[in-house]
């Protein structure tokens, strides 16, 4: 078991504690104490919770992607002096990709895991790139590639992923989060497809895509499209009820396919 020390920024405080209390009920942990505060930026609710050190990852990033969440920080309690609201502005756009405070983040440091759990990405690559792709976005592969080059194989697809669900998560907030729920459909047709045709060229077919000449998957070599998954989990997990997505990877160009291809459900 792990205790984390949690910080939000949200816009408004009104039904935070319960909102993002039922994201922590969800990963197996519980509400040791909490506190929530509003400013002329928004509103801080600090929390300290404790759980399951293989459920860390999947709570931080449901904390990270939620619609209600601008920021967030999270460390091992004990390892860093009690969370505080940062002494100046961040600006929005990397607000919400990263974890930023006032000068250095908070290292995020990897949960052990057991032989037979997932693969953990390298949380603090991916934090120090999610500035980068917002800065250049939508042209982003460069960084995707410093990305790939900075973390070891065996880390490198679930990193990928991870990466991809932040931005996706993000530019649902930048460019959508306007909008009414969608049913999977048109959510993938609404959003889906326009947004990600930002980065590629891709056809679409009902619940598939494919992703034509994908940038990040040379034919004989590494294959990268687990970004391209991620990015739409990301995307349409807050467009559609309920709020979970899930990508299924049909096939690489890095095999010998003659495209990238992907299933999506819920």
């Amino acid at each position: 078991m792990v205790e984390l020390e949690i910080q939000v920024h949200s816009d408004r405080r009104e039904g935070l504690l319960a909102e993002l209390g039922h994201v922590v009920v969800t990963n197996h942990f519980s509400l040791l104490r909490q506190r929530l505060t509003q400013d002329s930026r928004g509103a801080w609710l600090s929390m300290l919770v404790r759980g399951p050190d293989e459920q860390r990852l999947a709570l931080e990033e449901m904390l990270g992607t939620h619609t209600r969440v601008l920021s967030f920080e999270a460390a091992l309690a004990g390892e860093v002096t009690p969370l505080s609201a940062p002494a100046t502005s961040v600006p929005k756009i990397t607000e919400t990709m990263a974890q930023p405070v006032a000068e250095e983040p908070a290292p995020m440091r990897e949960p052990p895991a057991a032989p037979t759990s997932p693969v953990t990405p390298d949380i603090s690559q991916v934090e120090h790139i999610l500035p980068k792709l917002a800065q250049d976005y939508p042209h982003i592969y460069p960084w995707l590639v410093a990305l790939e080059n900075s973390v070891s194989d065996s880390v490198r697809e679930s990193s990928l992923i991870l990466a991809g669900r932040r931005t996706g998560a993000w530019v649902y907030k930048r460019d959508y989060a306007m909008g009414a729920k969608l049913g999977l459909s048109d959510a993938i047709k609404r959003i889906g497809v326009p947004a990600l045709k930002l980065l590629a060229d891709i056809e679409q077919h009902g619940v598939h895509i494919n992703v034509l000449n994908s940038p990040l998957c040379t034919p004989g070599v590494q294959s990268g499209c687990k970004f391209y998954g991620g990015y739409l989990e990301g995307l349409l997990g807050a467009s559609v009820t309920p709020k979970k997505v899930f990508v299924r990877h049909l096939s690489c160009r890095s095999t010998g396919a003659a495209h990238c291809s992907m299933e999506i459900s819920h």
